[in-house]
């Protein structure tokens, strides 16, 4: 065991952003009502185009500015300008509850602890939204404590994560072909768990709740869950290719989990909730196929 890591000397929290400005001074906003308050912020602005689009100063936080789009590439530059220990990670359209901090550093007093995921809730569903639809990106049926590498189901998300800095120096931060505006659009949080758990434990902390606010069309929760989709098959084939056993167990666990949920949806009558499963099986199948032909180096993908 380690002495207890303190949010105000040793959490930096990086926020990848990119064309959406209102909602990002709401994430910032519940950012600088934490106590006790982290030890930086860093924002990382991931190519926003247009007019007003670009991360505006906001209190305490220090702007970076990416080129090239691409969630994974942010957080990378993120977590590599920070200056604490740990590296706390949220996205720009959830909002961290002022406990966050303090309740994702308190398991890092255990020294084989690589990495905290916190509960991403359903928040408010803003103008836009799909009314009665299941709410999207949440974390909330994740068991607390420990994950290893037998884990095969939801462990969390980037939206609500912390990280040791040497952990993501040993395994070279997030994929940057996969996730939002990379080549592969989803899956990097998962991906980036897989190579921590290789060398150490994570651990759930439902008591660092994120809310995840709901203001997603139909078209764009569809859109997502082919992102999702896609993207989880290529982390499935990186894991076959890197343990073929655990590869496996995993497939099948997401075919049980599938067909689970399309029967229950069915016997809902929820007709949406149907199409948009089968939508991200078939991209599973798609990403799988493509992430075959991809070559791995050091745990990264890399194009010809």
């Amino acid at each position: 065991m380690t002495g207890r890591l303190h949010p105000s000397r040793d959490l930096t929290v990086v926020v990848p952003t990119r064309d959406r400005p209102d909602r990002l001074a709401a994430c910032l906003d519940a950012i600088e009502r934490l106590d006790p308050p982290p030890r930086e912020v860093v924002v990382v602005d991931s190519g926003s185009s247009g007019p007003g689009a670009t991360a505006p100063a906001h209190g305490r936080a220090t702007v970076l500015r990416c080129e090239r789009p691409g969630a994974s590439r942010a957080r990378n530059a993120g977590w590599r300008a920070a200056s604490g220990s740990l590296v706390g990670f949220v996205d720009d359209d959830v909002r961290v509850a002022p406990s966050w901090a303090a309740a994702l550093c308190a398991p890092f007093a255990d020294e084989r602890v690589a990495f905290v995921t916190g509960a991403v809730v359903g928040g408010e569903a803003l103008a836009g939204a799909a009314a009665g639809d299941r709410p999207v990106a949440v974390t909330d049926d994740v068991r607390a404590g420990p994950i290893d590498r037998g884990a095969l189901g939801n462990v969390g998300a980037s939206a609500s994560l912390a990280v040791r800095r040497s952990a993501l120096e040993a395994v070279g931060g997030f994929d940057e072909l996969l996730g939002a505006g990379a080549r592969f659009r989803s899956a990097e949080d998962i991906d980036l768990f897989d190579r921590l758990l290789v060398g150490g434990i994570g651990w759930h902390a439902p008591e660092a709740v994120a809310h995840h606010d709901q203001w997603r069309s139909r078209r764009e929760l569809l859109a997502l869950e082919l992102a999702y989709g896609s993207g989880y098959g290529v982390r499935l084939a990186k894991v076959l290719r890197a343990d073929p056993a655990r590869g496996r167990a995993l497939a099948q666990y997401e075919a049980r989990r599938l067909v689970g949920d399309v029967a229950h949806d069915l016997r809902g009558r929820y007709a949406f909730g149907v199409v948009s499963r089968v939508a991200w099986a078939a991209a599973a199948l798609q990403g799988w196929a493509s992430g075959r032909r991809v070559a791995v180096r050091d745990g990264h993908l890399h194009l010809p």
